[in-house]
């Protein structure tokens, strides 16, 4: 090796050397201690946090998280339920994460860590605060891909520091909501019937006491059936709702496919499903009451043995779900809005 070359060799141990001692910080000093919990305080105070706040570049609330009781709600959805696991994982983890290796506390270093302060319009990391507690905020930067760890800056501290957690945090509020509506599969109906305003009705009922067969009623003279297979995804409407959006119910459209599904044990599940410029809505009411069900179709239904249990379980989903209007994936939008055509073997031209 030439004499030039052990000279660069030596420029850049040097230069590697300088990049840890500012990536490692002061280890010697005693509070910088590494195995501390990341967030001071938090660990006690878990089962007590009622409010989240998450910020992104330039400071904007990306996500405000509100606890109204045992339900977390995501106020920038109008206070619709929050996924109560992620908000729950994201505590634990939280509280759980320790100040695994220390880092720079050079403010001309924070970019590369994605640590810089939130305000800054162009910084990559998050501020994750807790309104009305006594506990600091913390800016999560970027992941380091050796240990999967996220490097962290409590507000108002120079000190950085890589983390035992990965710490996934999305950014879009539609990601900590509760996006399950519902999963009732056919096995579980005792009927299910599909009005349009013109009058076109679609009923169907299963033919065995396990519910894997159903036929469709009211057949037009001289026409068959569609196969099983076509019939089948229909009865499955209230099986696995997901919602794309979510908004407040205001009112329903005159021009709605009013949509019921009856379970087996007396719950009447009554769906008004619409379409305009936002998306393909459905708003569900509930209820165990018999004459509910006349209204969209003469379909006999009796409440069950335990009225009052009925009663009870019918309120209970019905406050959860008729207030808001929850926009559906088109395939399924189009399986609870289906016609009585669809349903039947296409005729000879």
């Amino acid at each position: 090796m030439t004499q030039r070359g052990i000279f660069v060799l030596g420029l850049t141990a040097l230069a590697l050397m300088v990049l840890a001692l500012v990536f490692t910080g002061q280890r010697s000093q005693p509070e910088l201690l590494d195995g501390e919990p990341l967030i001071p305080g938090l660990h006690g105070l878990v089962n007590e946090i009622d409010a989240i706040d998450i910020h992104s570049a330039g400071g904007v609330t990306a996500v405000r998280l509100r606890r109204d009781r045992e339900r977390w709600r995501v106020e920038d959805l109008h206070g619709y339920e929050a996924d109560f696991r992620r908000v729950h994982d994201l505590l634990r983890a939280l509280a759980a994460a320790s100040r695994a290796e220390p880092r720079t506390a050079l403010a001309e270093w924070y970019p590369r860590l994605g640590l810089s302060d939130i305000e800054d319009p162009d910084a990559r990391g998050q501020l994750v605060s807790f309104p009305g507690r006594d506990l600091p905020g913390v800016i999560l930067g970027d992941r380091d891909q050796t240990t999967g760890g996220r490097y962290a800056r409590l507000s108002g501290t120079a000190q950085t520091w890589l983390t035992d957690q990965p710490l996934d945090l999305p950014e879009d509020h539609m990601d900590w909501a509760e996006r399950s509506v519902m999963d009732i599969p056919a096995i579980e109906l005792a009927e299910v019937t599909i009005l349009h305003p013109d009058g076109d009705r679609v009923r169907l009922r299963p033919a065995d006491e396990q519910g894997e067969q159903w036929v469709l009623l009211d057949l037009p003279e001289g026409r068959e059936a569609a196969p099983r297979w076509e019939i089948q995804p229909v009865t499955n409407g209230l099986a696995n709702i997901r919602f794309e959006r979510v908004r407040p119910h205001s009112e329903t459209p005159a021009d709605a496919v009013r949509a019921l599904y009856v379970t087996r044990d007396g719950l009447n599940f009554v769906v008004n499903l619409f379409a305009d410029e936002e998306g393909n809505w459905a708003h569900f009411s509930v209820t165990a009451e018999p004459s509910a069900v006349r209204d969209i179709g003469d379909v006999e239904v009796t409440a069950g043995a335990d009225e009052q249990r009925l009663l009870a379980d019918a309120a209970a989903v019905d406050a959860r779900l008729s207030s808001w209007q929850f926009a559906l994936p088109e395939r399924k939008f189009g399986l609870m809005t289906r016609r009585l055509e669809d349903l039947l073997v296409a005729q000879d031209s």
